[in-house]
């Protein structure tokens, strides 16, 4: 039993993991892999130089034997003489308001719970007891569901200001330590059925890859585990090398300059949008996603995707544009009339009389009209196909199409486009340009105002 404690150590030392003075906070459940590293820290304790407590969350699934396990925790911490601390969280209710399974609830709130008592008490890192089994039911279950790079690395020995001392260490090495020391545990029964995903690896599945394939498949994946995540960071600052360079973000809308892309070689660009998504949309990316994305790329302007999370990206000239996706709700037209003011798309647009003289200005959101021989009665509309005007300035008419893709008007953009009309002719391409055959003249008596703020 002692090459057990030193194969302990020697795994703290040789991944720092605790430092002379560390305040530490241990997560401490009652099970056999939380008593587990409490005993053995606290037995420790002089030789690390540290300072220990732990907590204990009760989740309120187990009813009397839940409120045992707190209870055992208490009496365990008095008997080592460490600092205890409990709190009661209802995992099921939080479950079913957030929609996560109770598994997912119970390891967000543990995690926050944590992270709040060891703000709150001074310490500095929180010691949780997840084991090279842990790790390799992880990894599998990442596998099994996609997971990337990323999930197949497993669980870090490290993480912020968590770390994981036991992680090179088997469950059954670890009850084997305790049977022999003879130290009491808690036993969740509900680790026992195989109705969960990770009970099912355990029970079911470890067992037969030990039998027939890999006794020792724990400290396999582990290794491999350290080789994918020595990878994985590789990659992450290789793509970090390119992000600001190719990307920007506004808060709401990212932009993917696609002419910045061919300097980054293709095997990295699924991790560089997979990392631009996960970093502004904090979303969990699908493998589904990277492959709508990666096609877009090719696709021809004003093509569209739907990414999950509500998530959507649209391809422009030489960028993609992704954001939250907004449902694009048919725009009814609207009757305006000389003196009125309306709401378009959150700006406003009035017609008014004009006195001369006019002061003329090169703002396109404003413009002077003759108004001696039209109605007062105005309306406005999206443009649609087969609309033809006299742009100012040239001879003839050009399709309101084609003028639009000569501004350069963005996809997104261009069919949001609004034109006022007088008579069922368009006066004005709202904000860029007036119809000829509305412009002032020398003979123009009586003159109406259009703005646009």
């Amino acid at each position: 039993m002692k090459h057990f404690e030193q194969k302990v150590i020697r795994f703290i030392d040789e991944k720092n993991l605790i430092n002379k003075n560390d305040k530490i906070l241990v997560a401490l459940s009652g099970g056999p892999d939380s008593v587990l590293l409490l005993n053995l820290l606290v037995k420790y304790q002089k030789r690390f130089k540290i300072n220990i407590g732990a907590l204990h969350i009760n989740h309120r699934l187990r009813g009397v034997d839940s409120r045992e396990d707190e209870r055992f925790c208490r009496l365990l911490c008095e008997s080592l003489n460490v600092t205890f601390y409990s709190v009661r969280k209802n995992v099921k209710s939080y479950s079913q308001k957030y929609k996560y399974s109770l598994e997912e609830s119970g390891r967000i709130l543990r995690y926050y719970e944590l992270n709040r008592f060891a703000d709150k008490y001074g310490y500095n890192k929180i010691a949780t007891a997840h084991n090279s089994s842990d790790n390799a039911e992880t990894v599998l279950l990442n596998l099994i569901k996609g997971a990337g790079l990323r999930g197949i690395s497993g669980i870090p020995y490290k993480r912020g200001n968590i770390i994981r001392p036991v992680l090179c260490v088997t469950k059954k090495e670890i009850n084997s330590y305790l049977k022999f020391h003879k130290i009491n545990f808690r036993v969740d029964l509900t680790n026992l059925s195989s109705d969960y995903e990770r009970n099912f690896l355990r029970n079911e599945i470890l067992p037969v890859i030990k039998k027939r394939l890999n006794p020792s498949i724990e400290d396999t994946i582990l290794n491999s585990s350290e080789i994918f995540r020595n990878a994985d960071c590789l990659i992450e600052c290789k793509v970090n090398e390119f992000i600001d360079d190719v990307a920007d973000f506004s808060g709401k809308e990212l932009k993917i300059y696609l002419n910045k892309l061919p300097e980054l070689k293709p095997e990295l660009i699924p991790e560089l949008l997979k990392t631009l998504l996960k970093k502004n949309f904090q979303m969990q990316v699908t493998f589904d996603d990277i492959l709508k994305l990666k096609s877009l790329i090719n696709k021809e302007s004003g093509k569209n995707v739907n990414l999950s999370s509500n998530i959507s990206a649209l391809k422009e000239r030489n960028v993609i544009l992704i954001g939250p996706y907004i449902r694009d709700e048919n725009f009814q037209p609207v009757n305006t009339e000389v003196g009125k003011e309306v709401q378009i798309n959150g700006k406003k647009l009035c017609i008014e009389n004009c006195e001369r003289p006019i002061k003329f200005s090169n703002k396109k959101n404003e413009e002077y009209i003759p108004a001696d021989n039209i109605d007062d009665k105005f309306i406005i509309r999206r443009w649609q196909y087969g609309d033809r005007f006299y742009p100012l300035g040239l001879n003839g008419t050009k399709k309101v199409s084609d003028f639009l893709n000569e501004e350069k008007i963005a996809s997104s953009q261009k069919k949001k486009q609004l034109v006022l009309l007088n008579n069922d002719k368009i006066v004005w391409i709202i904000g860029l340009r007036l119809d000829e055959r509305f412009k002032i003249t020398n003979k123009t008596n009586r003159i109406f105002k259009l703005c646009l703020r």
